[in-house]
């Protein structure tokens, strides 16, 4: 990407003796500030519409691109703040006999979320059996089911939640 402001270099206006006046007498009796400040030994840079202008819009362009970065930079935060997980380890009992057992537990959120589009990602600490099936179910803004079929009496999972923040 290419700058957005063509530079210009700005010369100071140097002369032989800077600063330095004549006064000069009119015919009418008043007096004029006359500038004789010698031999001119650098041309300054023109202070004109031109060059002001292509400063304003130089800057114009900075803040239009701060603006873009700021609105990128925003848009990346709450990209970062959505993949930011939520842990939890969670028992689940089953009271019913093989191959009736669905036991269910809800599972409350400790952020709430904005939206449903969240994933849940589940792994089995440990087991007193068969773990068939591990099913997340019945999404909420502030929590979700889970259940398992299989022969275990009761299950430890370990569960991590993303997503569904913005």
């Amino acid at each position: 990407m290419g700058l957005l402001y063509n530079a210009t270099k700005w010369l100071d206006h140097v002369t032989q003796f800077p600063m330095r006046r004549r006064i000069t007498k009119n015919d009418d009796e008043t007096y004029d500030l006359v500038r004789a400040e010698g031999e001119i030994i650098q041309q300054g840079t023109a202070r004109n519409a031109k060059n002001y202008n292509n400063m304003e819009s130089g800057i114009l362009g900075n803040q239009i691109h701060l603006l873009v970065l700021g609105q990128q930079m925003l848009q990346v935060q709450r990209a970062c703040e959505d993949t930011r997980g939520e842990f939890g380890i969670i028992t689940v009992t089953n009271a019913n006999r093989y191959p009736f057992a669905s036991a269910a537990v809800t599972v409350p959120i400790k952020e709430k979320r904005s939206n449903l589009d969240y994933v849940v990602e589940v792994e089995i600490v440990s087991s007193n059996g068969n773990v068939e099936q591990i099913e997340v179910f019945d999404k909420q803004l502030n929590g979700f089911k889970i259940r398992f079929t299989g022969s275990a009496k009761s299950a430890e999972f370990k569960y991590k939640l993303t997503g569904g923040r913005y």
